[in-house]
């Protein structure tokens, strides 16, 4: 069985709060709430809505392909 990884490492965690949910949000995110608390959770969004796009678009491209498959896309915390 061969594996693909894929790390995600958010940068912009601060401005994606902004963009979302608006200014007031991303202030109190920003003083009032842990960083890795809001790290968590924008990482956790980002990757489930990574994973679902990976399994629609694989299931649909194996499938074209004759390929059959068992997949298994999981998400495993990295812990440092």
């Amino acid at each position: 069985m061969k594996r693909i990884i894929i790390d995600i490492d958010i940068k912009n965690i601060i401005e994606i709060v902004k963009k979302r949910k608006g200014r007031i949000s991303a202030f109190f995110a920003k003083y009032l709430i842990k960083e890795d608390t809001i790290r968590e959770e924008v990482e956790r969004r980002v990757v489930d809505e990574v994973q679902k796009n990976i399994e629609q678009t694989l299931k649909i491209r194996l499938h074209q392909e004759g390929i059959k498959a068992k997949l298994d896309i999981r998400q495993v915390d990295r812990h440092k």
